[in-house]
């Protein structure tokens, strides 16, 4: 379809302004980072530990800025996207793994997407029919990618960068107009952990932090290998102030969200559905609010849904060996997407649907330690890179951004193994809550995300591998001929 071709034309800039090749495929990934999910994630942490986790989220920020960047020197510079790298680099588990790891992100990614316009539409029009609104929910995020499928690829292109320039401008421009007097708050500087907010926190790195983002990014400017040298130099330092650029409002967003639930909240914390709505009026005093917001979710469904559609097809093409029509890659995401959504409905209504916008970005984030080694490998890797190699001090920092990711992981599972807070014990059921995602299914996925990071990270890539081996038979070459001399 014309609607997925179309990014390949955005990002080699056919016909197209410079600037469309870098902040184009930037605005597309940008819209899975402000699905009504991430909004209530920022809202529960502000109104539950007001400032102490500000300086993470920043932290989290500086590291969904690095890693993007680092996908995209990837692929302009290999002309080949992530998925296909890890496919040549790492062998067929690992590469299976890989991908149920970057499947099971896409599908949260698309599952935060239909409840968010679920629950917009209930907002806007104040309809309690739940499931009505997922079945409308469904259908709707499909209208706009098939209607741009009929036109021209170079047109498709800028009408979906447009749409996403304008959907991320309403977003950051919105919040700032509803809340012009935001404090900026000094005492940031030293969060306080425990294990309440343990689960805050893992919420807060799944929200800033994307796994599939990066295979897809990568996908989206390998074209760009056709450059010449000069051009490609060029490209890099777009590349990172458009990044830059996006995700600093990503931040300031997330700030005043943040901030406004800590001020507004004071003597109440959000516990429910309920209280996050409450809440969400409070800081968007505005009576238009609602509207503005249910047109900001429906223009980034369409993003999204247009994004996880190149997601889905570079992970099963790469990781599992399986070539799909894009009509497949289309359908089966969102399909299983509203299946869940109706069944966290069902099983706890409006609760149900609050716990997975809140879930979702905690499966996302146990997926993302593993995620990020592929990045670090390749992107140090001189036979992949060449002259592009990233630095030391590059190299250093993203390494840290792992062990950031990794370190909340492991606070999370023990907390999760062996702590007795809240929200332990309401996935555990001993508060009587409904869960919809068992506790057994919560530890199963954290023990083994950080079982397999630790077995990728002492997994060296095979050119790796095969260049040491060559550099010690040339020595010991050397040595023999030496001998005989």
């Amino acid at each position: 379809m014309n609607a997925v071709r179309s990014i390949e034309s955005l990002a080699a800039g056919d016909a197209q302004p410079n600037l469309f090749r870098t902040l184009g495929p930037t605005l597309l990934i940008s819209m899975a980072y402000i699905d009504l999910g991430k909004w209530l994630v920022a809202v529960d942490a502000g109104s539950r530990f007001g400032y102490d986790l500000v300086l993470l989220v920043l932290l989290f920020n500086f590291s969904a800025i690095l890693c993007q960047y680092l996908s995209t020197c990837i692929g302009m510079v290999t002309g080949k996207n992530l998925a296909e790298i890890c496919r040549q680099e790492y062998n067929r588990v690992i590469c299976v793994v890989l991908g149920l790891q970057a499947w099971l992100s896409l599908l949260t990614s698309e599952l935060t997407m239909i409840a968010g316009v679920a629950v917009g539409f209930n907002l806007v029009f104040e309809h309690d029919d739940l499931i009505t609104a997922i079945c409308f929910a469904s259908v709707v995020v499909n209208l706009l990618p098939y209607t741009l499928s009929h036109l021209d690829k170079w047109l498709a292109g800028m009408i979906n960068a447009c749409i996403a320039g304008f959907t991320l401008l309403c977003f950051v421009l919105g919040l700032l107009i509803s809340h012009p007097q935001t404090p900026v708050n000094m005492n940031v500087m030293f969060p306080k952990l425990s294990g309440e907010s343990a689960y805050s926190l893992m919420a807060l790195l799944g929200a800033n932090i994307i796994a599939h983002n990066f295979y897809t990014h990568s996908a989206f400017v390998q074209v760009q290998r056709r450059f010449s040298v000069d051009t490609l130099g060029s490209l890099f330092h777009d590349h990172l102030f458009s990044i830059l650029f996006i995700f600093t409002g990503i931040f300031l967003v997330n700030y005043i969200l943040m901030s406004s639930a800590a001020d507004e909240s004071s003597e109440t914390m959000v516990m429910n559905f309920q209280d996050a709505m409450e809440l969400m009026h409070q800081i968007f005093t505005n009576p238009v609010a609602p509207i503005v917001l249910l047109v900001i979710l429906l223009f980034s469904s369409h993003i999204i849904s247009l994004t996880c559609i190149v997601s889905s097809d570079v992970i099963s093409e790469n990781f599992f060996g399986i070539k799909l029509p894009l009509s497949a890659h289309h359908l089966l995401p969102k399909g299983f997407a509203m299946i869940l959504t109706i069944y966290c409905a069902k099983v706890a209504g409006p609760g149900g649907i609050y716990q997975s916008l809140i879930m979702c970005p905690v499966i996302q984030a146990m997926l993302l330690p593993s995620s990020v080694i592929p990045i670090l490998r390749v992107s140090s890797s001189r036979l992949w890179m060449g002259r592009y190699r990233v630095s030391l001090c590059v190299e250093i920092l993203a390494f840290l951004a792992f062990l950031l990711a990794l370190f909340t992981n492991i606070i999370f599972a023990a907390e999760i193994l062996f702590g007795d807070s809240t929200w332990t014990n309401n996935l555990k059921g001993d508060t009587g809550c409904a869960a919809v995602l068992p506790y057994s299914v919560v530890v199963l996925i954290s023990c083994a995300s950080i079982a397999f990071t630790l077995l990728l990270s002492v997994t060296p890539l095979k050119s790796a591998s095969n260049e040491a081996e060559t550099q010690l038979l040339s020595v010991h070459s050397r040595r023999e001929t030496m001998e005989t001399t």
